[in-house]
């Protein structure tokens, strides 16, 4: 990929003087979350927000409650197109009601390796699967006028280096592989697409010309608006060149006022400025706010309502309201789907669904059971709402408080566990929850702190600030030395005697005190590149604090910081003392119950943006309560609530696993309505579940020394590469379990035109399917799959393609008693490859294996096709 910026035509009218400089300012973020207005131009000041599994508060303070989805994985296990298009419309919604012009999201990379941190949001494995549910969120989200930015275009797959990785790919594996969920993106009518920060081919990809003008607007004839990761710009003719359109955040660095310098000497740069202000005066007309529901002012925008006045923490006048999602609807869809991602791995003797009537007594041990995670931990963690009931309540429900025995056995290992547990009282105001936060300037000689500047009441663990500080202003203001200082102040009165463990992290020199008397330190003196990535996991202190039962005490955190940095953040949390038996007496409940469920997983700030994992094992004391309640019951369901593949050598000893990935704010009675039979376990697996973490195509995400990172395994990621190489997954790819009782009777493949006698239609090479029939006494989900292997005339493997790929797939619910057939339509680009040569896609004639499956391992019914070079196809006959 060396394609270099093309220039202006000769003859293209000049752009010079206020009109460059006005041009060149709309190029450029006004601040953090907007975008610069000149309504003279029809640009409006756009807000963008990150998503995509709710509306993150652009202060990142948890008082900034919103609805909370399914994560991107969790939606990918619904294999369900219109799953995904409800969130998203519920999504829409209310980003629409928080005054939201643009929401930053889906995520489209793909799970190239289970290590990587951020997996939680990709749409699993598989391009195919990724494009087609990235896609019906987009067509969600925008049918309620609210702006989806498909991010990060491309390759940003992992986490470690992100900044400055340099991804190297053979084309073809890039075209189909990588790109192909952003050109679904694109031919959805994606308004916006988001640059990634890595570079691919020696190229960054925010002035990457080969991706940001020939691949989205020359091939795939995209409108919309190319927009840079927060801080991933690195030069101004080198991104307005490459396609570029809007640096984000503000104030400007590379474009802006740079751009208008770099134009006044290159014609064909000013052309560029005023071709970006022409589609951000086109997305400015998508979103508009005041054009009223149902009034489409461009070829994408659908019918839907329209924004408010004023985005949660205040905004502009004047703009008109749209209403809030209904509540009960938006949790009615949110618990559904839900519920529709988990995946039945196992269910041995039919031990699910256990029925609340015979059931007398369920223990619930684990950690995830009563502290589960919800999502994961990047800047768009959503502050849940009031209300949200997690599994083990949500059971108590179901089952009866009676049935229901507790036990944790073992605990979360947060990274900063919540203080909220211990009950702390701000110190000025004890009748309410949290700390009291004060904002003070250091004095530079004493380094004492001044008089409060401003104060606050948070009742949260992590507190983050970007650009500027209450009171303090901003960090470009402030010296480079400490300067500033921010406390944390609470009183607090436990309720157990022992040795506390206190957690400290943050990007200045963080001091714990107790009653007035120092009792650690931590933090980090040195702002490091990755800022943001390092307010989630950097190095957290441990200190160990002894206190007394019923004695209050007060508790100080401050945080001592200099300027020059784009952001701070101050992270704190406290466990208490646990006890030496927990492990034992969650046995022992679960010794003499009816059934165990042990729920076990991850933490939400162990799947983090800018981190990768180190493994795929689960803590080893989780694995040990597994194996010794599995000993002591018959009967024993382990819940995993994780967004990745795990490592599972206690599988076979389970009577059932479930998958449970990051499921939103419906987790809890989502899980109970599963587990007691009300709803069906409707996912099936977006990824491969493997039996040892190096049988994996791809799994270190570490770039070489030389910063580049190769994506040698080619077209083998994921299945394909399983597939390929006869390696046998724990889990397959696709596969899942239901509760109904539904048999497969029969496939067919019907080809349009002169061979199958169907209705021709231009795009359709292949109608294949099977006929489904569901048993009486319950009704099901189930996916049919269809898989494409090419193959030589002797019937023997096509060196250097997968085994097999994806080729389409459809989700059916059907009745007790019903019985349909299922029919997936196959179009010529599935049985096309991109041709290195000549930049494009051509369809490969021959033989080819049509596989119709209900997992990439599991297949029902497979055809023998033949690809005529007219691009149509012959059928031949099944091989069963």
């Amino acid at each position: 990929m060396t394609a270099e910026p093309t220039t202006t035509p000769p003859g293209a009218p000049p752009v010079g003087g206020a009109e460059l400089d006005t041009l060149a300012r709309l190029t450029a973020g006004l601040d953090m979350h907007r975008s610069s207005a000149a309504p003279a131009l029809g640009v409006r000041e756009l807000r963008m927000v990150d998503g995509p599994m709710g509306v993150a508060s652009t202060r990142l303070d948890e008082r900034d409650t919103a609805l909370l989805a399914p994560s991107g994985t969790a939606l990918a296990a619904t294999w369900d197109t219109d799953t995904a298009r409800r969130v998203g419309e519920i999504l829409g919604e209310e980003f629409a009601h928080a005054g939201v012009d643009v929401v930053l999201g889906p995520n489209l990379n793909l799970t190239r390796s289970p290590l990587s941190g951020r997996s939680f949001e990709h749409f699993g494995e598989d391009p195919l699967l990724a494009s087609a549910l990235g896609a019906a969120w987009i067509t969600g989200v925008q049918s309620r006028g609210v702006g989806a930015c498909a991010k990060h275009l491309v390759c940003n797959d992992s986490e470690t280096d992100r900044h400055t990785y340099d991804v190297r790919v053979d084309d073809r594996t890039l075209h189909e592989v990588y790109l192909a969920p952003f050109e679904a993106a694109a031919r959805a009518g994606a308004w916006a697409i988001m640059a990634a920060y890595n570079r691919v081919g020696g190229r960054y990809c925010a002035e990457h010309p080969e991706l940001l003008t020939r691949e989205l607007r020359e091939r795939w004839g995209w409108d919309g608006v190319t927009v840079s990761d927060w801080f991933g710009t690195h030069t101004t003719r080198g991104a307005l060149a490459a396609g570029l359109d809007l640096e984000m955040p503000g104030p400007a660095r590379h474009l802006g006022p740079a751009a208008a310098d770099a134009a006044r000497s290159d014609p064909g740069l000013a052309l560029r400025l005023r071709e970006s202000v022409s589609r951000l005066a086109l997305l400015s007309r998508r979103t508009d706010r005041a054009a009223g529901p149902g009034k489409p002012t461009a070829p994408h925008a659908t019918d839907g309502t329209r924004r408010p006045a004023a985005p949660p923490a205040g905004g502009e006048a004047g703009r008109p309201v749209t209403p809030a999602p209904d509540e009960a609807r938006a949790r009615r869809v949110l618990r559904s789907a839900a519920a529709d991602s988990f995946v039945l791995l196992k269910n041995e003797d039919a031990a699910l669904p256990l029925s609340p009537g015979p059931l007398r007594s369920l223990a619930v041990v684990g950690p995830n059971a009563a502290h589960p995670a919800y999502q994961g931990g990047s800047f768009a963690r959503i502050p849940l709402r009031p209300g949200v009931r997690t599994p083990v309540d949500a059971l108590r429900e179901v089952y009866g408080h009676g049935t229901v025995r507790h036990a944790t056995g073992v605990f979360p290992q947060h990274r900063v566990p919540a203080f909220s547990p211990l009950g702390p009282r701000p110190v000025d105001s004890p009748d309410e929850r949290g700390f009291t936060v004060t904002y003070h300037r250091l004095d530079p000689d004493a380094g004492t702190a001044g008089r409060p500047l401003a104060r606050d009441v948070r009742d949260t663990n992590l507190l983050v600030w970007f650009t500027s500080l209450p009171g303090i202003g901003a960090l470009a203001d402030l010296p480079a030395g400490p300067s500033g200082l921010v406390r944390a102040s609470c009183l607090l009165t436990p309720v157990t005697t022992g040795t506390y463990d206190v957690h400290l992290a943050g990007t200045g020199d963080v001091r714990l005190y107790l009653d007035g008397k120092e009792a650690g330190r931590g933090g980090s003196r040195a702002e490091p590149e990755d800022m943001m990535g390092a307010l989630l996991h950097g190095e957290v202190t441990h200190v160990p604090v002894e206190l007394t039962a019923g004695r209050e005490v007060r508790i100080d955190i401050e945080m001592r910081f200099g300027g020059g940095g784009k952001a701070q953040g101050l992270s704190f949390g406290a466990s208490a003392p646990r006890p030496a038996d927990a492990v034992e007496r969650a046995v022992e409940t679960a010794r003499g119950a009816d059934a165990a469920l042990v729920c076990v997983g991850v933490t939400q700030d162990s799947a983090l943006e800018s981190a990768d994992r180190a493994h795929l094992a689960l803590p080893a004391a989780q694995v040990e309560l597994i194996e010794r309640v599995c000993a002591v019951n018959a009967r024993t369901v382990v819940v995993v609530n994780a967004p990745h593949p795990v490592d599972m050598p206690w599988a076979d000893r389970a009577s059932a696993v479930l998958m449970t990935w990051f499921p939103g704010q419906e987790y809890g009675p989502a899980l109970a309505e599963v587990l007691a039979g009300d709803r069906e376990p409707g996912g099936r697996l977006p990824l491969t579940i493997a039996h040892h973490d190096a049988d994996h195509g791809a799994l270190d995400t570490r770039p070489a020394p030389d910063g580049t990172l190769r994506y040698d395994e080619g077209l083998l990621i994921g299945h394909r590469h399983f597939d390929t190489h006869r390696i046998a997954p724990r889990y397959a790819f696709g596969h899942g379990l239901g509760y109904a009782d539904i048999t497969w009777r029969s496939a067919h493949l019907r080809t349009p035109g002169p061979y199958g006698g169907a209705e021709p239609d231009p795009e359709t090479v292949a109608l294949v399917g099977a006929r489904l029939a569901c048993g009486p006494e319950r009704g099901g989900k189930d996916v049919v799959q269809v898989y494409l292997s090419p193959r030589e005339a002797d019937g023997g493997p096509v060196a250097g393609r997968p085994e097999q790929q994806l080729a389409g797939f459809a989700a059916v619910r059907l009745a007790p008693g019903e019985e349909r057939e299922v029919t997936v339509a196959l179009d010529r680009r599935v049985f096309s490859w991109w041709d290195e040569r000549s930049g494009a896609w051509r369809p490969r004639p021959g033989r080819w294996d049509i596989r119709v499956a209900r997992s990439s391992r599991d297949v029902f019914h497979r055809f023998t096709a033949w690809l005529d070079t007219d691009g149509r196809l012959r059928p031949g006959p099944a091989e069963g």
